[in-house]
C-alpha cells in the first residue's frame, strides 16, 4: 500500500484550552500607546476573574489519525471564546494545518519503516 497524504477531512481535530502562567502584564499587547495597553490588560484582568479562560490563554490543537497524533500550541493569546478562536483564516486553521504536515511526517516515516521491513523479510 502506498502512502498518501491524510486530509483535514480524515482526521480527528481537538481543542484544548488552559490557562496561561506567562504574566499578562506587558505580554498581551505593545501597541506603544501605555494607557491602551494597560486598559486591554485590564480587561483581561476583569475576565479572569470571572474564570473566562479565553481571556489569556494557552490553547493546543490536536490532530489525530488512529494511533498517530500530532500536536500544535499556542500561548499568550486572548479571545472572546472558542467560537471566535475558530473563526475562518485565523491562528484555528494555521495551527490544524502545521500539526496535520505534522501528523503526516509521522504516518509517512511509519509507511517507509513498514516498507523496509517488508523488503528486508
Amino acid at each position: 500500500m502506498n502512502w498518501k497524504p491524510l486530509t483535514r477531512e480524515e482526521i480527528a481535530i481537538r481543542l484544548k484550552v488552559e490557562p496561561e502562567f506567562i504574566p499578562v502584564e506587558g505580554n498581551a499587547l505593545a501597541s506603544g500607546d501605555d494607557a491602551f495597553d494597560r486598559e486591554v490588560e485590564g480587561g483581561i484582568f476583569r475576565r479572569l476573574e470571572q474564570d473566562d479562560v479565553w481571556a489569556w490563554a494557552m490553547v493546543t490543537v490536536n490532530v489525530s489519525w488512529g494511533l498517530f497524533s500530532a500536536s500544535d500550541h499556542l500561548g499568550c493569546c486572548s479571545y472572546a471564546d472558542e467560537e471566535d478562536f475558530r473563526q475562518p483564516g485565523g491562528y484555528f486553521d494555521d495551527m490544524v494545518d502545521g500539526a496535520l504536515e505534522e501528523l503526516n511526517k509521522l504516518t509517512e516515516d511509519a509507511s517507509r519503516q513498514l516498507k523496509e521491513r517488508e523488503l528486508a523479510a
